[in-house]
């Protein structure tokens, strides 16, 4: 079934393009044409490129492959070739070579099926358009899991600030024709903890669950994931599960563990708190949680990984060590 919600798609991101991916076969083996050969066919169709001068997409939003999958391809590429043409770039460093855009998978099988060529659009595309493609082809295609989704809008951010053009999530989500909504929601599952986050990678949890789960601290979230993992339970099942535990936390008969529900998304101070959020993620480039108490004091959590990106995000407010 078609995903709805990318108005903008690939079609808008290839241009005319994509008018010329007709359905093409590998040709005999010749003799490797030169780069200005290759260049005269990008104005009426595909060229046909030697597959061991392709690089693959740096940008590759991508981290899981379906190695089932890619052996249906194969032998599918195996039997009628590859029907639809690759996107590729000029490598930036390399002219006679060229860096995959679009196709991550057609070129696997390609390989696999030991093609010595296939058929391939070039276009002369920027990083950030390059990413871009990648991540929409992907999520059109139901490739990418929540996870790699969130991973890969927040590389695009990141990659813009860098390359001053500095998309935030309401320009991200007209870019990729989906709702802003859609793009927080999937950032907050990379606030999650790292266990969890894994679960949602894996497919075991969906990213429905991410979303009840991202509301909730420390035990409780912990409580809750145990809770699905245990049960196998749903989504609807898990809102009930919470709905228990805080009925009972107000009784005072359970005390030991305190779950709450999913702090309500139109509640002023949860969307205050999340709009306060979103701009520290997007100054400091970095995870950051927000946390207010009834008594109106807080915390607020900045994650990093390493030296470097401690750095940057101490340089982000002027503080030098």
């Amino acid at each position: 079934m078609a995903r709805k919600g990318l108005g903008r798609g690939l079609s808008t991101l290839l241009g005319d393009e994509k008018k010329n991916e007709e359905a093409a076969t590998t040709p005999p083996v010749e003799v490797s044409p030169t780069i200005e050969e290759r260049e005269t066919t990008q104005s009426t169709g595909p060229s046909y490129l030697p597959i061991h001068l392709i690089d693959p997409n740096p940008y590759q939003p991508r981290v899981e492959m379906d190695q089932e999958g890619i052996e249906e391809l194969t032998q599918s590429v195996r039997n009628h070739g590859i029907l639809e043409p690759l996107l590729v770039r000029k490598h930036p460093s390399d002219p006679e070579r060229y860096q995959l855009i679009a196709g991550e998978r057609r070129l696997r099988a390609a390989k696999g099926a030991e093609l010595q060529k296939v058929p391939a659009l070039v276009r002369d595309s920027k990083d950030l358009e390059m990413m871009e493609i990648a991540i929409v082809e992907n999520v059109q295609r139901e490739n990418l899991n929540p996870i790699e989704e969130a991973e890969g809008y927040r590389r695009l951010i990141d990659a813009s600030i860098e390359a001053g053009e500095g998309l935030n999530q309401e320009t991200l989500a007209k870019k990729v024709g989906k709702n802003r909504t859609t793009i927080a929601n999937l950032f907050r599952l990379l606030d999650l903890p790292d266990y969890v986050q894994e679960t949602i990678r894996s497919g075991v949890l969906s990213q429905g669950h991410g979303k009840i789960l991202a509301g909730l601290d420390g035990n409780r979230c912990k409580s809750a994931w145990n809770f699905v993992l245990k049960e196998g339970a749903s989504v609807r099942a898990l809102e009930k599960f919470l709905k228990s535990k805080k009925e009972k936390s107000e009784k005072g008969s359970d005390r030991e563990v305190k779950t709450e529900e999913t702090p309500d998304p139109n509640d002023p101070t949860s969307i205050h708190l999340r709009s306060i959020e979103e701009a520290l993620r997007e100054r400091f480039r970095a995870k950051v949680k927000v946390s207010q108490k009834k008594d109106q004091s807080g915390t607020i959590q900045i994650n990093y990984y390493n030296n470097e990106e401690l750095s940057r995000i101490l340089e982000s407010v002027d503080v030098e060590l």
